[in-house]
């Protein structure tokens, strides 16, 4: 054994021992030169939607300066968690961000952790922190940007450009007028839609609001929908009889204007007509509710009931049956004489305060004007009404 091969086998049992049980692979081993592989450290976990080629022990850098490596790389879920080891002497903010970047165009990948562009920085990162994935971004790659440039060439759209070009040229020659106008138009149209900004928004929050309303009234537009068929079917069934009624109706609607226009100068003339009476009964409108009321109540009046307690009812009587009375009732020359009275017992009487109405019914008869002036006493009502009709 040549004393080249001894080298070989010792470092490579050294290398063994070094690593220990924990060895998995080429990665698992330590690289010389690697910082923060000692004690003073501690450990910050990054989501990546993408890491690219990175492996573990790639730099960690903040502001360009390595403060770190990679300790290792896994899959979690549905995107990959890189686990950093930092100096303790490096002080990051809590809502620090974190990408994939490269040192050139074919060098080596990193991670790159700084403070937020968008935010303030707050908090402090400590050791079993993470990094979420919205806070995580993976730098556009060599072998992207040659497979996008690839694409375009072989099979986008830069054949299509010399063909574009043509057709537009072909289109605006001799339109030179009519394509700067056009121009102009569509230049205060999408100045109007500015304008009116806050009225299309306004009309589309009234459809957000109606689609939310017929949302809410699904079941009932299905239900109506369902039974759409039948309804259709039923004026379908009934449509000879719909066409013969509109038909009709039409007939009635061409009569009913040959009257109106053939009736016309009649109605005007009876409404003329019949404007005095309505002005006479607009004069004597206050009096009208008051004889209907008398009218609805004859023979008794309103207060009729006021007269009748329970089974029995007070009635004032006053009878006139002077000669004056008499006279202006049956007239003059009617033939109505009042009867004598004999004199002896009879010929005394009492003369009544008023004069013309009876004092009692046997208490005698006032002396009235006329040809017989006095009454006996005694004579009664009967005998005044028998005398009177006599």
């Amino acid at each position: 054994m040549t004393r080249m091969t001894r080298a070989l086998i010792g470092t490579a049992a050294a290398l063994l021992l070094t690593a220990g049980c924990g060895f998995h692979g080429v990665y698992s081993l330590p690289l010389p030169g690697a910082v923060a592989t000692g004690a003073n450290t501690y450990t910050v976990d990054v989501q990546l939607a993408d890491v690219l080629d990175l492996v573990p022990f790639s730099a960690v850098k903040v502001n360009g300066a390595t403060v770190g490596h990679v300790r290792s790389i896994r899959v979690e879920d549905r995107h990959a968690l890189v686990r950093c080891q930092l100096l303790d002497k490096v002080r990051l903010p809590a809502n620090a961000i974190a990408r994939v970047e490269q040192t050139s165009v074919l060098g080596e990948k990193f991670v790159e952790i700084e403070p937020p562009r968008a935010e303030q920085p707050t908090g402090r990162l400590r050791d079993g922190d993470v990094i979420p994935l919205a806070r995580t971004d993976t730098d556009a790659s060599v072998e992207e940007v040659l497979g996008a440039l690839s694409l375009l060439l072989n099979g986008g759209g830069v054949g299509q450009l010399q063909t574009i070009t043509h057709e537009l040229s072909d289109a605006f020659d001799g339109r030179t007028g009519v394509t700067r106008e056009l121009l102009h138009h569509l230049d205060v149209f999408v100045a109007g839609l500015d304008r009116q900004k806050a009225s299309i928004l306004h009309a589309l929050e009234g459809l957000d609001n109606l689609a939310k309303t017929v949302r809410g009234q699904e079941s009932s537009l299905v239900d109506a929908v369902e039974r759409m068929p039948r309804a259709v079917r039923i004026l379908t069934d009934d449509r000879k009889r719909l066409t013969t009624m509109l038909v009709s109706l039409q007939h009635l609607g061409d009569v009913a204007t040959h009257v109106v226009r053939a009736s016309h100068d009649d109605l005007v003339a009876n409404l003329r007509h019949l404007r005095p009476t309505l002005g006479k009964l607009a004069e004597v409108g206050q009096d009208v509710p008051k004889i209907l009321e008398a009218v609805a109540t004859y023979p008794t009046a309103d207060s009729v009931e006021n007269e009748y307690f329970g089974d029995y009812g007070n009635l004032a009587l006053t009878l006139d049956v002077s000669a004056k009375s008499l006279l202006n009732t049956f007239g003059p020359g009617g033939g109505f004489t009042l009867p004598a009275t004999g004199s002896g017992r009879a010929g005394r009487h009492r003369q009544s305060k008023s004069g013309s109405v009876l004092d009692g019914v046997t208490g005698g008869l006032p002396s009235l004007p006329g040809p017989v002036t006095r009454w006996a006493p005694g004579t009664t009502i009967d005998d005044l009404l028998l005398g009177a009709l006599s």
